[in-house]
């Protein structure tokens, strides 16, 4: 009768949740082991590559806006991270990537990019300057190499076991990747806010990040990448409003753009407004 198919299933459903298990347990321990990794090792074997870097059109035009936009954005980002308290041997080194789709990344060997489509729609230094902290507290933590030690450490077992098990690859990678991730995100928002403060006296502008990339996404449809990777609900930006309650517009006025892309010719983009 039904008594062989319904053992069938509890087996192959303790199966499913024990190659889940081990899974989430297999990854976490390889994004600590990845984290033991010193720095100075990560950026010897990275060196100039930009991991995961598209910098977009090379031509005239491109090369005078990356010229013009990317050491202020090394200036910015270094006169942060004088504030956040990193390791002797751990540099970071800014990129501009001449790409429309809003975003910004931190990955291996201390590189941080930023692309053109994030920096046309932020509203002020500070909320770049939210989003630089942010990305240099997630080198400070390690976590990029973690992330990359974590999925090895998966696509092994994966490799490993072969067959069927393989179609689990996406569900159990998001599964245990976005748990982790909140975490990730949470550090690395306190780091950029204690940043903030140390280098402005308060964080307001903060919160704007997320709200102009919100209204960005509401206007053509689709989720800007930054906030696919760096998921902003209600409460995280209520706790970025929070952290800037002690903060006076009218005393402490945000700054603006130090360097416009309107002088390369490249207008900023305006998001649709709130409905």
């Amino acid at each position: 009768g039904s008594a062989p198919l319904a053992e069938f299933l509890r087996l192959g459903a303790a199966l499913v949740a024990a190659v889940a298990l081990f899974g989430a347990v297999l990854y976490f321990a390889g994004e600590r082991l990845a984290r033991l990794v010193p720095f100075a090792l990560e950026q010897r074997w990275v060196g100039e590559r930009v991991v995961e870097l598209d910098l977009g059109p090379e031509g005239a035009a491109a090369q005078r806006t990356r010229a013009q936009v990317e050491p202020y954005l090394q200036r910015l980002a270094a006169g942060l991270a004088a504030t956040m308290r990193l390791p002797d041997d751990m540099r970071v080194r800014v990129h501009y990537a001449d790409v429309a789709v809003p975003n910004a990344f931190a990955t291996l060997g201390g590189h941080v990019v930023v692309t053109r489509g994030l920096y046309q729609r932020m509203p002020s230094e500070n909320a770049l300057a939210m989003v630089l902290a942010h990305e240099i507290g997630h080198v400070r933590h390690r976590d990029p190499i973690a992330g990359l030690g974590g999925g090895a450490a998966l696509a092994l077992l994966l490799a490993l076991a072969g067959g069927d098990v393989e179609a689990l690859a996406p569900q159990l990678a998001a599964l245990v990747q976005r748990g982790y991730s909140r975490e990730a995100e949470r550090a690395a928002d306190e780091a950029a806010l204690e940043a903030l403060q140390r280098f402005y006296g308060h964080s307001g502008g903060a919160a704007e990040v997320f709200r102009v990339l919100a209204r960005a996404g509401a206007g053509s449809g689709r989720l800007p990448t930054l906030l696919a990777t760096h998921p902003a609900d209600a409460a995280r930006i209520a706790h970025l409003e929070e952290a800037a309650a002690d903060w006076d517009p009218r005393t402490q006025p945000l700054r603006p753009l130090a360097v416009s892309l309107a002088a390369a010719g490249l207008p900023a983009v305006e998001a649709p407004p709130s409905p």
